[in-house]
């Protein structure tokens, strides 16, 4: 959210470039610039102001090719501007701001993982446009609808633990952020 309105960015073909806000204060949606690359199953936090799109699925397959773009809108200008990349392609992500960062977890990731799902967990600084490894989740996860941040720590709800999303979890995780952007 930025001064009360909600960002949304993504989907499937053909809508997978759109790009729009809602303000519950109007009840009016706006299309926005489109997102220059095409995905779905991104991570978006809005930090600082502006809004950042990280990762995702290229294609529309059930596993589409995953990548490591990421794209950050401002609102002011109605622009978009490229960040810098992902350490590594991945999809089905969720994202979460916190102390002026923006970070990132799970998805689908390196076959090498268990079931093709990553427990990995990255922090990017947008002031220095750079992204750090941090420590692994407890359990790889994907398709999060969301996370909420509470006193300083992040709840990753549940999520699916096979591909496909047909074997969720009701696992809570919760992870304490130290990297600070501010």
């Amino acid at each position: 959210m930025i001064d009360g309105k909600i960002y949304v960015a993504g989907g499937r073909p053909p809508g997978g470039s759109a790009f729009e806000v809602y303000d519950p204060a109007t009840d009016q949606w706006e299309r926005l610039p489109d997102l220059p690359t095409q995905c779905n199953h991104l991570a978006m936090a809005a930090v600082n102001g502006r809004i950042i799109v990280a990762g995702g699925r290229f294609d529309p397959g059930a596993f589409g090719e995953r990548t490591d773009v990421v794209e950050i809108y401002d609102p002011a200008t109605r622009r978009w501007t490229q960040g810098a990349p992902l350490p590594a392609p991945v999809g089905g992500i969720t994202g979460a701001a916190h102390a002026g960062c923006m970070f990132v977890f799970g998805g689908e990731g390196e076959q090498s993982h268990v079931l093709g799902l990553t427990p990995t967990a990255y922090g990017y600084d947008p002031r220095a446009d750079r992204w750090t490894r941090l420590p692994d989740l407890p359990i790889g996860i994907h398709g999060l609808k969301g996370s909420a941040v509470i006193d300083g720590r992040i709840f990753l709800p549940g999520g699916a633990i096979t591909l496909g999303g047909n074997t969720g979890t009701n696992a809570q995780q919760v992870y304490r952020p130290t990297m600070r952007c501010e």
